[in-house]
């Protein structure tokens, strides 16, 4: 499994890549349509696992599932947390649960409870984007 050891440095000439990672083929793939169609860069992963080991180049946003089979989307935030300081992330769940508030509290991510509607989705993306100084354009 590749690991990262940094956060890429953000390049104004490439694109953000926005990473889908949640392991329901129908939300993946609607996702991807939506923000392809907004002029985004997706790459996708079922998996938390599957996205470790991607190689991914340029500055990424994370979308993250919180509930997945094997490691998920808290777990994998942490992590990526401890080992690359604040990446620009959003967690997704369906999930009514204070624990996972707690987490991406801890780790300053903002967590959007699904489902969600396109517009507060792009907004949210904007958003995220722009507190991490990220262009999107």
């Amino acid at each position: 499994m590749r690991t990262l050891k940094h956060y890429p440095k953000i390049d104004p000439t490439r694109p953000l890549i926005i990473i889908v990672i949640d392991d329901d083929d129908a939300v993946r793939d609607s996702t991807r349509i939506l923000l392809e169609a907004s002029g985004f860069v997706v790459r996708d992963h079922a998996s938390a696992e599957s996205f470790l080991a991607s190689r991914c180049e340029g500055a990424f946003l994370l979308l993250v599932d919180h509930h997945m089979p094997g490691m998920t989307g808290a777990e994998l935030l942490e992590m990526l947390h401890a080992k690359l300081g604040k990446v620009p992330a959003l967690m997704l769940t369906g999930r009514d649960d204070p624990t996972i508030e707690a987490r991406c509290s801890r780790i300053g991510v903002k967590l959007v409870r699904k489902p969600i509607a396109e517009d507060h989705l792009l907004g949210s993306i904007q958003e995220t984007c722009l507190a991490c100084a990220l262009s999107i354009t």
